[in-house]
């Protein structure tokens, strides 16, 4: 094998890196969304017994799926690029595989999210009491196809931000990662307000698509996220890795 081939990257190198990342995510996934479960039934008794449960619990954890995820891709980047290029891997199978996961794992995350709603809706339906989500969420619950597309699309800014956020720091040190943040992380706000039709003080559905806001924060969305994945891609491709010394 001449040293060019081994450089040259693979569609099995890809896949690796994305299942190896995957399932990382899918292991902290299960544990985030029982611990979430578990702390939404216990608030639900704690509620029923010192009032009236009126307000959907589950629906809170849309931040933590949002916040969790980001946090862990930006520790698995750090840590992970350096064993990538040591185990003779090349830099783009482990940008592409990177992406994949992030996407994939944002798709499971919405879904599981959609799914539990749905459940705690019936649950409430069952015990008789009133099922509605507050408005300060802004979240599509009558419209579940809504809320899944709308929900995937944040995750899918947001995971791709954690990576890039990540592979900043690497390349740029810890000054010009912090100052480049507003570009790295700042995206997650923005499609929170394109999602959004009451942002703070004063509302945006008349900014961005009206009674449709999917209409303008679905392609806005994803040429974020395209801009991010390409910036993420560039940057891992040029990454020097140092030897340590003893």
């Amino acid at each position: 094998m001449t040293i060019d081939t081994a450089r040259r990257p693979t569609r099995s190198s890809t896949r690796a890196t994305a299942t190896w990342l995957l399932w990382m995510n899918l292991y902290l996934a299960a544990w985030f969304w029982g611990l979430a479960v578990i702390v939404a039934a216990g608030a639900l008794v704690v509620i029923n017994q010192v009032g009236e449960v009126n307000n959907s619990v589950l629906a809170f954890a849309r931040q933590g799926a949002v916040w969790f995820p980001f946090s862990v891709l930006i520790a698995i980047t750090a840590a992970y690029l350096p064993v990538h290029v040591a185990s003779g891997l090349t830099r783009r199978s482990l940008a592409a595989g990177s992406l994949l996961a992030a996407a994939a794992t944002a798709v499971v995350y919405s879904v599981v999210y959609s799914g539990l709603l749905l459940a705690e809706r019936a649950v409430f339906g069952a015990f008789g009491w009133t099922w509605k989500v507050l408005d300060d969420l802004n979240l599509p619950t009558t419209d579940i196809p809504t809320l899944l597309v709308s929900t995937t699309l944040l995750l899918l800014v947001a995971y791709v931000s954690g990576l890039l956020v990540a592979i900043t720091y690497q390349r740029a040190g810890g000054w010009w990662g912090t100052l480049a943040l507003p570009l790295t992380a700042g995206p997650i706000l923005l499609v929170f307000a394109l999602l959004s039709q009451d942002a703070g003080p004063f509302s945006t559905s008349s900014w961005f698509g009206g009674t449709q806001p999917l209409a303008v924060a679905a392609p806005a969305s994803l040429l974020i996220a395209a801009l991010m994945a390409f910036a993420f891609d560039r940057l891992v491709r040029g990454a020097s890795v140092h030897a340590r010394t003893a």
